[in-house]
């Protein structure tokens, strides 16, 4: 299920790494520095390729040419010794700038490299020490924002704990344990920077369960039910997954979680999992755009856990293959904290994210036919104004089979990156360290400033229609113009290409207008759009 996927993508992450015994940067897992140079510093975060490679080594299934072959294991080792290199003072890493002590490339590094060095069976007390380093400065932050980054932390630390046997990591594992637990939505779903993400819940998933594979703590069990009950509501029926109506865009799925939930007798996640990973060879598979970064990041050691853990898949659950997924059966769900409507109706499987503006996807008959992204205002020097923003602020009432968002839209000033911005970034983080983390998230992450344009949409659903009422209030004449799928918040993991970019969605334009509603029906059978200004 897992194997064709990871053979095929396998020499791709392997040629990010310096495997030349007699470089300066033997082990580095970063190609833009030790190969292209087009980077004066190697992105930490890379390094988990490291656990990848273990993996391949250490990991029998049916192709795997890498399987206990000694250079992939030195290639690994290599990996580790490399990562010690760059470690900062106080156990932290660098991502994308130097200087950064950034959290996710510190978490999610070090749960690699402790994986490496066990699995690996190595005996290097500079290495351990590193470990302990890093595990010190971990266990000291929290990451308040992005989840996902602080699920990453536990595991890494928990992981860390099996290699050192120090109590006082134990003890920091708790205690963030603790606090994030009982910040998990009743829906089940972890804040991710404002709201639900598929893709990082996803992340969320597979480090969660892992933290269990390892430590077998009962309590995080039914946390783990509850996200995989809150996603199996974003599996599209054309095997995709997430995107445009979530709070950071992703479209990807990472499998270890589902493994190791589908191990627990978890009949959701079977049947995620036998949907999402059974046909990776067709045409074109929903993680194929996924860029390289993000094999070498997370992606691939996922899938090659999920390979182990499905070998010793004793699931014999009565039952599991006839699971039906929320697009597979008539029904109506809203979930109110997060702002996300999802609704079937026989051959139709629609997601509104009202906390997204009343961002929306249609599907029938097991393709997107249909994708409504709001508007977007272009303001001059820049600055643009849109409708599809993450916000709190909405009003929404939601009604069956409708919902309505009413507020202002949102003010995005888009940043261009300039030899002078680089410059500065350089000098002021040389200065005040990750300090400068949280003013950069404020400026391209954490936007939320309002304009004085309203808006107001209703959506409303049935079997044979979909009808977008709009009304915009402003101040001035503005440009109006449909926007399409891709979001002005910044998010390293976004923007992948998806089929639905290719699809049927509106490119209207309206200029010189103040106040003005539109009217969008989209008619399932036919596949045709009427759309028409009422005032």
């Amino acid at each position: 299920m897992y194997t064709e996927y990871v053979l095929k993508m396998a020499p791709k992450v392997l040629s990010q790494v310096d495997r030349d015994k007699h470089s300066k940067n033997y082990g580095d897992c970063d190609r833009n520095h030790w190969h292209l140079k087009i980077r004066d510093f190697s992105s930490a975060i890379l390094q988990q390729t490291g656990l990848t490679l273990a993996l391949l080594y250490q990991v029998d299934f049916p192709g795997n040419l890498f399987y206990r072959k000694e250079v992939v294991r030195e290639w690994a080792e290599g990996t580790v010794y490399y990562w010690k290199s760059v470690q900062l003072r106080d156990g932290s890493f660098n991502e994308y700038y130097p200087n950064e002590h950034g959290f996710p490339p510190t978490a999610f590094s070090l749960y690699a490299m402790c994986e490496v060095y066990k699995r690996l069976e190595m005996e290097d007390e500079s290495i351990t020490d590193a470990f302990r380093k890093t595990a010190r400065y971990l266990g000291g932050h929290i990451e308040e924002k992005a989840y996902n980054q602080e699920l990453a932390s536990i595991t890494a630390l928990y992981s860390a704990y099996t290699v050192l046997q120090e109590d006082w990591i134990r003890k920091a594992v708790q205690h963030k344990l603790d606090r994030i637990l009982k910040l998990q939505s009743a829906e089940g779903w972890l804040p991710e920077y404002g709201g639900a993400d598929i893709g990082y819940l996803s992340v969320s998933l597979d480090m969660l369960s892992e933290y269990y594979w390892m430590s077998r703590d009962e309590r995080v069990i039914e946390p783990l039910n509850r996200m995989v009950g809150f996603l199996q509501y974003f599996v599209h029926p054309d095997v995709s997954v997430g995107g445009e109506y979530a709070s950071r865009n992703t479209v990807y799925f990472l499998p270890n979680g589902l493994q190791v939930m589908s191990n627990l007798g978890n009949k959701a996640a079977e049947a995620m999992k036998r949907l999402l990973y059974q046909d990776s060879q067709k045409a074109f598979y929903f993680l194929d755009a996924v860029d390289d970064r993000y094999y070498s990041h997370y992606l691939l050691h996922s899938f090659l856990r999920a390979i182990e853990k499905s070998n010793r898949d004793t699931c014999q659950q009565q039952g599991i293959l006839d699971y039906k997924l929320p697009f597979q059966y008539d029904q109506e769900r809203y979930f109110k904290e997060a702002g996300l409507l999802c609704l079937t109706q026989g051959d139709m499987y629609a997601i509104i994210g009202a906390s997204k503006g009343g961002v929306c996807k249609i599907f029938y008959k097991k393709e997107e036919c249909f994708g409504d992204y709001g508007y977007r205002v272009e303001l001059g020097k820049g600055k643009v104004a849109a409708t599809n923003w993450q916000s709190r602020d909405y009003e929404i009432e939601y009604r069956k089979g409708s919902v309505t968002i009413t507020g202002n839209m949102n003010l995005v000033k888009q940043k261009v990156a300039t030899p002078v911005m680089l410059f500065g970034l350089r000098v002021v983080s040389a200065v005040v360290g990750n300090r400068i983390i949280g003013m950069l998230k404020r400026l391209i992450i954490l936007v939320d400033k309002k304009t004085d344009i309203k808006f107001q949409r209703t959506i409303s659903i049935d079997q044979d229609k979909i009808v977008i009422d709009d009304l915009i209030q402003s101040p001035q004449k503005i440009h109006l113009e449909c926007a399409d799928s891709f979001s002005l918040r910044h998010v390293a993991s976004g923007k992948f290409f998806a089929l639905a970019d290719l699809g049927k969605h509106s490119r209207l334009r309206y200029a010189g207008v103040e106040d003005i509603q539109i009217q969008r029906t989209f008619f399932l059978k036919s596949g045709q759009i009427e759309e028409k200004v009422i005032a």
